[in-house]
This record gives structure tokens, C-alpha cells and sequence, in this order.
């Protein structure tokens, strides 16, 4: 039976394995000298938060307020969550953050009744077959016009 045995070193701020050392990996950290692993950044857009500094080789990303719209949730122990949650019509009054948000969310629109569609599309309908009836009887009674001056001024110059 082989038996593999990896020694860790203590690397300072990487990860020691089988006798070396290499920095964290992208998106990892490590704050602390010592032989514990390299812990994984937060990324403050999964909790709905703004991001106020990268994540580094040695320090986590920090995250600052909640992002618009989004409110940050006190338990009943009084430690408020690490992630923000959206403002709805249900959010509390007290959540100050949630309050002009939720003033905007949605507005009463007037509806208009099936009825009164009807009749707005009746009248507009009627209106443009009245309009191409006056504009053919308009264009007639120019053409007659034309013709009988035409016919008089081609007889007058005879």
C-alpha cells in the first residue's frame, strides 16, 4: 500500500503543499500568517451589496450599502444580515432605504373600458372615410373646373 504524505508548510499568505508554496488563487485570500488554507472573496453583487474594495491576496473584498432598491434586514436578535434583500409593497414602513422606492414602484394608470375603445375607434374610423369622401369630391369638382376653364380659354384663343 502506498501512502502519500503531503506536508504543509507554513507559506505565510499563500498555501503550502508537498513541500512549497504558492500564492492564493485568483479570488481567494489569505489574511493571516499561518498554515490554515486560503478562504474564498465575497462578491458583494451576490449579497446585493456595493463593492467598496477588490478582493486582494491577502484581504477580502469589502462590501458597503445595499444596493438601490434593496434593503438590509435587522433579526429579532438585533444583528442585521449580510445580505441585502429587495423592497417590496410588504417591506416595513421603518425600512428607511425602501421608502422612496416603494413611493415609485407603481402608479394607478387609468384603464379605459372595452366600450369606450369601441367608440374612439368607430369615431376615428368614421372621421377618415369622411375626409377621403370630401378629398374625392374636392379632386372632381377641380377636374371639372379645370376642364370647362381649359375648354374656354382653348375656344377664346381660336
Amino acid at each position: 500500500m502506498l501512502v502519500t504524505h503531503i506536508s504543509l508548510q507554513d507559506c505565510g499568505y499563500g498555501e503550502g503543499g508537498d513541500a512549497y508554496c504558492t500564492a492564493c488563487p485568483p479570488r481567494r485570500y489569505k489574511s493571516s500568517w499561518g498554515h490554515h488554507r486560503c478562504q474564498t472573496c465575497i462578491t458583494c453583487a451576490v449579497i446585493n451589496r456595493i463593492q467598496k474594495a477588490n478582493c486582494t491576496a491577502t484581504s477580502n473584498a469589502i462590501c458597503g450599502n445595499c444596493l438601490p432598491r434593496f434593503y438590509q434586514k435587522t433579526r429579532i436578535g438585533g444583528l442585521q444580515d449580510q445580505e441585502c434583500i429587495p423592497c417590496t409593497k410588504q417591506t416595513p414602513s421603518s425600512e428607511v432605504q425602501c421608502a422612496f422606492q416603494l413611493s415609485l414602484v407603481k402608479a394607478d394608470v387609468p384603464t379605459v373600458s372595452p366600450q369606450e375603445a369601441t367608440l374612439v375607434a368607430l369615431v376615428s374610423s368614421l372621421l377618415v372615410v369622411f375626409t377621403l369622401a370630401f378629398l374625392g369630391l374636392f379632386f372632381l369638382y377641380c377636374k371639372q373646373f379645370f376642364n370647362r376653364h381649359c375648354q374656354r380659354g382653348c375656344i377664346l384663343g381660336e
